[in-house]
């Protein structure tokens, strides 16, 4: 995807969000793609009451991604790790339990 391509993107979902015209040109402008990606990327796990100006301030600040976002990310690797061979809970997060880093 070329940068045109995935700014054409960026300014989709901002205006899915209800950003202004002159809020999406001002990021766009000021800022670089990954960043208004990356935030776009994190806002479904913030709770933003007001999404449209909640991504305006998140970009300018760059703020660093929501726990949330954090814990969703390895929330498949423990839930592997929880239905390995033994399916009772207490067995397969015990001491003998396999290490699902070592995988």
């Amino acid at each position: 995807m070329t940068n045109l391509e995935r700014m054409t993107a960026a300014a989709t979902e901002l205006f899915k969000l209800n950003v202004s015209n002159a809020g999406v040109s001002q990021l766009l402008r000021d800022y670089s793609v990954e960043e208004i990606e990356r935030q776009l990327l994190y806002l479904p796990y913030r709770k933003a009451k007001r999404p449209n100006a909640f991504i305006i301030e998140a970009v300018r600040g760059k703020y660093s991604p929501p726990k949330e976002f954090t814990y969703a990310k390895y929330l498949p690797t423990v839930s592997a790790a929880s239905h390995g061979m033994d399916e009772d809970p207490e067995l397969a997060f015990g001491p003998s339990a396999p290490d699902p880093e070592q995988s």
